[in-house]
């Protein structure tokens, strides 16, 4: 009998699993960024990482936790110039200025940004 009951409740955190991972992969893929894969999903629910989707030269769009903000480049020793609604402007502790947008596109489980003028490796937030 316990042993019954220990395998429906694994079964049932397994669905769990399975399905909120297949439902932020479907909102990623809705905001057009491509494939996502559950690695991904993973990497910035358990792990807090930055992860990159897509990359071109000093523009990537990222991936973080849905805690993440424009904090966590304060924290890193970077600083606010300015703001415009989403989008914040700074300067790295090298003197390379950036923007960070925050866009609106987010969920429960993760928020999506683009960054421009820096990569996420400079600032230490991609390794």
């Amino acid at each position: 009998m316990k042993k019954r009951l220990l395998k429906w409740l694994l079964g049932i955190l397994t669905a769990l699993v399975v399905i909120v991972t297949i439902d932020m992969m479907v909102c990623i893929h809705q905001y057009g960024k491509g494939k996502v894969t559950p690695w991904q999903v993973a990497e910035v629910n358990l792990f807090r990482e930055a992860v990159v989707l897509e990359e071109q030269n000093l523009e990537a769009l990222f991936l973080t936790d849905h805690d993440w903000t424009g904090d966590e480049l304060l924290k890193l020793g970077c600083r606010e110039t300015d703001r415009m609604g989403s989008m914040g402007y700074y300067t790295a502790p090298d003197g390379t200025e950036f923007r960070v947008n925050d866009r609106s596109e987010w969920c429960s489980f993760f928020r999506l940004h683009d960054i421009e003028g820096i990569t996420l490796e400079q600032l230490g937030l991609h390794t």
